[in-house]
């Protein structure tokens, strides 16, 4: 069965409606996939409904009519965000492709003590691109909504805004495994991931003070990447949205 790629447009969406491609959406239908006239996709809304639909006019870019809506199966209410120390490197643009791909609603991208990155030019560039990276990898995965990609605030000042359930994945002290600390865990709740050097006992301090779990993947000494990954698979699969 050949693979029908799916497209996020900001129009809400019904039967026999049009709706046009953004130019980097168009231009990966037309220059990537070489979709034409006839050709047929999945358009969703801005309120998560999809349709079976299919391309009526290429030119500077793409236009498809919604068709059928496709009915999702029941969804399993898991609203994971992750809040993640900021990498070096291109790590951020993986951790972005991957998180959004499982269905994570929401991504924090952190300043810590120990961040490699930190505020500075060009970051409004990479937080769009971060955006668009989601924005694909939600539609080649067929989620029905994109992960929000926040802007990179200091790990203070998200926790002082954050009141729900927070569990700290850390090597720093000692935590339960990962497996327990989700289940008996909300179906809203934040995984902390943090930096590559760690976080420092100033934080840890104040990631107690705000209430956080600990919890550990055991004895592997995980990139910060991979271990954001495998935690989030991890806590969606306990909490039933995955497998």
């Amino acid at each position: 069965m050949k693979h029908i790629h799916r497209f996020f447009v900001t129009d809400a969406l019904s039967s026999g409606r049009t709706a046009r491609l953004s130019p980097d959406d168009s231009f990966h239908a037309t220059r990537v996939l070489r979709l034409r006239p006839g050709d047929p996709l999945e358009l969703a809304g801005p309120d998560g409904r999809v349709f079976h639909s299919f391309v009526t006019l290429v030119d500077e870019s793409l236009e498809a009519r919604a068709e059928e809506e496709i009915h999702p199966q029941p969804a399993a209410g898991v609203e994971l965000t992750v809040a993640q120390s900021l990498p070096g490197g291109k790590k951020m643009a993986l951790i972005v492709e991957k998180l959004s791909e499982i269905g994570v609603s929401r991504l924090v991208p952190l300043y810590s003590e120990k961040s490699v990155r930190r505020p500075g030019s060009g970051s409004r560039e990479k937080l769009e691109r971060w955006r668009r990276i989601a924005r694909s990898a939600a539609g080649q995965s067929r989620q029905s909504r994109v992960m929000t990609v926040e802007e990179p605030v200091p790990l203070r000042a998200w926790l002082d805004s954050y009141s729900q359930t927070l569990i700290a994945l850390t090597t720093e002290v000692g935590g339960i495994p990962l497996g327990q600390a989700v289940e008996d865990a909300a179906a809203s709740l934040a995984l902390l991931t943090g930096p590559e050097a760690g976080f420092s006992s100033k934080e840890t301090r104040l990631l107690k003070e705000h209430g956080a779990v600990y919890a550990s993947l055991g004895p592997m000494v995980l990139r910060t990447e991979t271990a954001a990954l495998a935690a989030a698979v991890i806590v969606m699969h306990r909490l039933g949205a995955i497998g």
